[in-house]
């Protein structure tokens, strides 16, 4: 049995973590509605290769830790060109697509709230670095702490267990899924940095935005 499959089985046996991610999708769209952003088809078909090519860098995994979390290539780049290329509403719905694709290459599935927050939600508010419109930087950094702090509530909430006993309760329960997960974010948002600097950052968004308004 597949991944894919696996994933589909699971979400089915957990009705309500699929109805959150519908609930969380018509949100974004409703939203997205009330800016009067038309979905052109060239536009469409942006934000599906910008899903389908961090998706492929989510598979291009540099390094993986024991209990979850790993540093892949740069897989919130597409996520953030299309903040700043079409604005931070369709950012923030290609990151949540981004993070349900994510949910079906192999998830866990504990509970609804859990899902929301180890999968949709982080990568969807990496799409709102767009709001940082000066300096698209700044932006990435915004945006991987939100994501950061998503994956910070879902250890300590959910993953208590796996911290050391001494560790497992209060502030320091805090400090452990702080460190944990912001030891690999941070890692991938050097990355990140350091491809932002090297690729045509100007001529790519003006290219990507050029007949999609």
């Amino acid at each position: 049995m597949t991944k894919f499959t696996e994933s589909i089985k699971l979400l089915m046996e957990n009705p309500l973590s699929l109805a959150a991610i519908v609930i969380v999708l018509l949100l974004i769209l409703f939203a997205i509605s009330t800016k009067q952003i038309k979905f052109t088809p060239l536009l469409m078909t942006q934000i599906a290769l910008s899903v389908a090519i961090s998706a492929i860098l989510e598979l291009i995994v540099l390094f993986k830790f024991p209990q979850g979390g790993s540093v892949t290539l740069a897989s919130m780049l597409p996520i953030i060109i299309m903040a700043y290329t079409h604005g931070p509403q369709i950012g923030i719905l290609t990151g949540f697509l981004v993070g349900v694709i994510n949910l079906f290459m192999g998830p866990t599935i504990i509970h609804p709230l859990q899902t929301l927050l180890d999968y949709p939600l982080p990568y969807m508010l990496v799409g709102a670095s767009g709001y940082i419109k000066n300096n698209r930087y700044t932006g990435a950094i915004f945006g991987t702490v939100l994501r950061l702090f998503m994956h910070i509530l879902s250890g300590v909430i959910f993953f208590a267990q796996y911290a050391p006993e001494d560790m497992q309760s209060g502030f320091r329960l805090w400090q452990y899924s702080a460190v944990y997960n912001g030891s690999f974010l941070a890692i991938e948002l050097l990355i990140l940095l350091v491809i932002m600097a090297i690729i045509p950052w100007d001529r790519l968004t003006k290219e990507l935005s050029r007949n999609t308004r």
